[in-house]
């Protein structure tokens, strides 16, 4: 008949391509989640983490000495874990400083902290990372 079209036929090949597409575009998005998702882990409440870090400040107002400006900074990204500073957060020489934290911290919150520490959040202040590790 003139006016009527027939049916559209589907290639195998195409409905196979379009399936193996939407798999690899599932595990795509699963593996991405897993990789980024912030999971935590119980941890000891009695743990301790230690923080040993390098500090450099340049340009730093002149009222505000080395110490103050690292106590501020680990202060401040504290707040973003679950643990908080035991004691003083001692100088141990010029520009080491050294920090006790309870309770200790999983991996997820490790890394949040570590990076805080290592970011520009005080003008002119660089803080560096030597050690983060549980202790006792």
């Amino acid at each position: 008949m003139p006016g009527v079209r027939g049916r559209r036929r589907f290639h195998p090949v195409a409905i196979l391509m379009g399936a193996v597409g939407l798999a690899v575009g599932i595990f795509g998005v699963a593996a991405l989640r897993e990789a980024t998702l912030s999971t935590h882990q119980p941890v000891d409440p009695d743990s301790q983490t230690e923080l040993v870090l390098t500090a450099d400040a340049r340009g730093a107002e002149s009222s505000q000495s080395l110490s103050e400006l690292v106590e501020a900074q680990v202060t401040m990204c504290r707040l973003e874990v679950n643990s908080d500073v035991v004691g003083e957060i001692a100088p141990q020489g010029e520009d080491e400083f050294r920090a006790v934290l309870r309770p200790s911290m999983d991996e997820t919150n490790r890394r949040q902290f570590r990076g805080c520490i290592e970011d520009w959040l005080i003008d002119h202040v660089r803080l560096n990372v030597i050690e983060l590790q549980d202790v006792g």
